[in-house]
């Protein structure tokens, strides 16, 4: 089955791609999520505005993604939490617990996704984070882990 992608889909395609997927796939997942539409003779004459959107998409994404690491570049987290004498801590520190710790310091909202680590933070220090804001715009912040 061929069909036109509508959506992003991490890891698979982007906006106005082309795929031949399996037949399920397609009918259970994609067509009813409005993810993806059939490929049709009419409907791939309509790629050509799909690729102008997705363009456009991607050019207000990393206009916004730059703004974004210019006022989260210099940012230091600090997170506070029971650990053991040697400094490990009893709960990690997680992409949802850093998620919520970026917004309350710099009022930004990010994605779990965008938090390029993939293990929880589980003991007192410093750690560099990366963040992968956009494709082409990455940049990195401080949490400052401290025992209660």
């Amino acid at each position: 089955m061929r069909v036109i992608l509508l959506q992003n889909i991490k890891g698979f395609g982007q906006i106005g791609d082309v795929k031949n997927v399996s037949d399920g796939y397609g009918r259970n997942f994609l067509l009813p999520g409005g993810k993806a539409k059939l490929a049709t003779p009419n409907s791939l004459k309509e790629v050509d505005n799909l690729k102008k959107k997705l363009s456009a998409m991607q050019e207000v994404e990393k206009e916004t993604a730059v703004k974004v690491a210019e006022q989260l570049k210099d940012l230091t987290v600090e997170i506070t939490r029971k650990a053991t004498k040697t400094g490990k801590l009893f709960a990690g520190i997680d992409k949802d617990d850093l998620v919520k710790e970026i917004k309350k310091a710099s009022g930004v909202s990010l994605k779990e996704e965008m938090i390029d680590h993939e293990e929880p933070i589980k003991q007192v220090g410093e750690h560099l984070v990366d963040l992968n804001l956009s494709p082409e715009v990455k940049t990195q912040i401080k949490v400052l882990v401290k025992t209660e």
